[in-house]
C-alpha cells in the first residue's frame, strides 16, 4: 500500500513540521543518525527551534547540575521508536530552518506526547539559550 508521505511527497512532511514533531537524520560531527524534536516554530513557519535525543547523558553535562535539569528522561514504553532509556537535551537548543527537516535526509518518526512537550518548551525556555526575541519567534510569547 502507497503511503501518504509517497503520494504528497515533501508536501506530507511539511505537514507533519509542527512542535512536538520528532524527526530522525544526520547531525553535523556524528557517525549515526539522531532523533530530534521540533520544539518550537515560528508563525511563518521558516524558522524552527529543535533539541536532541541522546541515548546518554553527556559527563560534562552530569558534573553542572543546571545543564543536568534540562534533561528530560524518555524510555521505549513511552516511545516504540526508541530501544532503551533515552534523554531530550534541553541544555541545546538548534535553531534552524523548516527546511531543513524537508530535505530527503529526515524522516518523521513520531509526535511527542503533550506532558513531554510542555517540559521540553519549559526547559528550553529556561536554558538561557535563546534570546528573548528567540522565544518570542518560536513560542510565541
Amino acid at each position: 500500500m502507497t503511503s501518504i508521505e509517497e503520494l504528497l511527497g515533501n508536501s506530507a512532511k511539511t505537514l507533519r513540521i509542527n512542535p512536538g514533531a520528532i524527526f530522525v537524520g544526520p547531525m553535523e560531527g556524528v557517525d549515526h543518525s539522531k532523533y530530534y524534536i521540533v520544539a518550537g516554530i515560528s508563525k511563518d513557519r521558516v524558522c524552527l527551534c529543535s533539541v536532541a535525543i541522546n541515548s546518554q547523558i553527556n559527563q560534562f553535562i552530569l558534573k553542572r547540575p543546571k545543564l543536568l535539569a534540562l534533561q528530560i528522561e524518555i524510555t521505549p514504553e513511552d516511545y516504540s521508536f526508541l530501544r532503551h532509556k533515552s534523554y531530550i537535551n534541553c541544555g541545546t537548543p538548534y535553531k534552524e530552518y523548516t527546511v531543513s527537516l524537508e530535505s530527503g535526509d529526515f524522516t518523521y518518526k513520531a509526535q511527542l506526547d503533550k506532558k513531554h512537550l510542555e517540559q521540553v518548551v519549559e526547559n528550553v525556555k529556561r536554558s538561557q539559550l535563546l534570546t528573548e526575541e528567540d522565544i518570542e519567534l518560536y513560542f510565541g510569547e
